[in-house]
């Protein structure tokens, strides 16, 4: 069995009414492209989805909302759906408006909500993004989504790179508040990634590349 992730998402009246968000796109991302996961019994590769124009969640799994505001992803467990067992494999699953809520699927059929994982299962909101390399060890890249936030954590998930001495580029988006471009720069450098940070407080993407 694989675990059934079911919620709504709404923006409310002033009356506390939900309205429903329809027709919004979620996205479960794994954190490394090295993954194999359980289909039907067999273990299998995980595939580029066609339907996912960003490239740091070419490998996820996308559900969109209906009229009521729902979405329902089907994720493997953790602990005994994904090959290899270890590093656990962890998802992301990543909100229409770039919010992000991180962890390892539970060994629960479900379905559960975004506050099930919260609440009982040790998922976390997060400003990080967990990105296999594509070429491990010398080439990563992707899009780092920011929401009222001025610094993002980009990890280089289960494939580090062979030193700290890669260079960086960075290209951000307009801000969607002021339509103005905010002046961006990185820190922490590590072999296991780095933060990207950004002028004031920030609504847009950043696409980065590190390349050693």
């Amino acid at each position: 069995m694989s675990c059934t992730i079911t919620d709504n998402l709404y923006y409310y009246s002033s009356a506390l009414a939900g309205q429903a968000l329809t027709n919004r796109q979620v996205i479960a991302v794994p954190s490394a492209d090295f993954y194999r996961i359980s289909i039907g019994g067999n273990y299998r590769t995980l595939g580029v989805n066609p339907n996912i124009t960003t490239a740091a969640y070419k490998l996820g799994i996308v559900a969109t909302t209906d009229s009521a505001g729902q979405f329902t992803l089907v994720l493997p467990y953790g602990a005994t759906e994904s090959l290899p067992a270890s590093p656990v494999m962890k998802w992301t699953i990543v909100l229409p408006d770039g919010r992000q809520i991180y962890g390892t699927v539970p060994s629960v059929a479900g379905p559960l909500t975004l506050n099930d994982l919260l609440t009982t299962h040790g998922w976390a909101f997060t400003t990080s993004t967990y990105v296999a390399p594509v070429t491990p060890g010398t080439l990563a890249r992707g899009t780092a989504t920011f929401t009222a936030a001025s610094t993002f954590d980009v990890v280089f998930a289960g494939a580090p790179f062979a030193s700290a001495a890669y260079g960086i580029r960075l290209t951000p988006s307009i801000d969607t508040n002021t339509s103005e471009p905010p002046a961006v720069g990185w820190s922490s450098k590590t072999t296991t990634g780095f933060t990207i940070n950004v002028s004031g407080v920030f609504t847009g993407s950043v696409d980065w590349e590190a390349v050693l």
